[in-house]
């Protein structure tokens, strides 16, 4: 049996996935002898657990003998789903009968990383103090954390500086304003480890202080944990 609508683009379908949303498009025309209602449609993944979905229609969804229509496919999707190519149909019931579109679906790889606190601060820090805290990398995406050896970082001490907020024929405005003037380094230690999609882990951080820093300051330091950087404010 001849399928009742014609499929105006390449199968399989190409529905493309990244974080949290899956969309594409198929192009339909009605070569039939009469007018063509479709009155249900879903979208069927061969994911390692099968899953099947409803694809919303417009109200009005009759396609005249002879015209062409556009069915938009979009659905949310859990942003942990393993990237790849998974077999897919776009499975149609018109009022000439059902049909089955042969489609794929692309699940992008995504690398997204996050922090928590994104600010950690210390008080009564002195030169070469240890100082020990616990962030937590939080993996929203659907590729594997590596949390290797958060590397050494340059210590900022923050400072004021005059700015230049108007010039007015001879009249000059200066405000202070905030900026960061390089000091020693601080090292950090802490234990490696992996952190699977959807999943989050607790990393314990030690950070040690170089041996010469200016008491009764704020300095400020951005170690970086994968792709995310942090805050750590210290004051002396």
């Amino acid at each position: 049996m001849a399928a009742p609508l014609t499929v105006d683009i390449a199968e399989p379908v190409l529905i493309y996935g990244e974080r949290d949303r899956v969309a594409g498009e198929v192009w339909l025309t009605n070569n039939s002898g009469a007018d063509i209602t479709v009155n249900g449609a879903s979208l069927t993944v061969d994911f390692p657990t099968p899953e099947t979905g409803a694809i919303p229609l417009p109200n009005n969804t009759a396609i005249a003998v002879g015209a062409s229509r556009r069915l938009a496919i979009q659905s949310g999707m859990p942003v942990f789903t393993p990237g790849g190519t998974y077999n897919a149909s776009i499975d149609l019931e018109t009022t000439a009968g059902p049909q089955s579109i042969a489609a794929s679906v692309f699940i992008a790889d995504t690398y997204l990383a996050e922090v928590v606190p994104t600010v950690m601060t210390f008080t009564g820090v002195t030169k070469s103090a240890t100082l020990a805290g616990t962030v937590l990398v939080v993996n929203r995406g659907n590729t594997p954390i590596d949390v290797g050896a958060i590397p050494d970082e340059t210590l900022l001490e923050m400072v004021t500086i005059p700015r230049v907020v108007e010039i007015s024929a001879a009249t000059l405005s200066v405000q202070p304003a905030p900026a960061m003037v390089t000091g020693g380094t601080v090292t950090f230690s802490n234990p490696v480890t992996v952190v699977a999609p959807g999943t989050w882990r607790p990393v314990p951080v030690k950070l040690t202080m170089p041996a010469t820093i200016t008491a009764n300051r704020h300095f400020r330091v951005l170690p970086r944990i994968a792709t995310q950087r942090f805050v750590v404010d210290l004051l002396t």
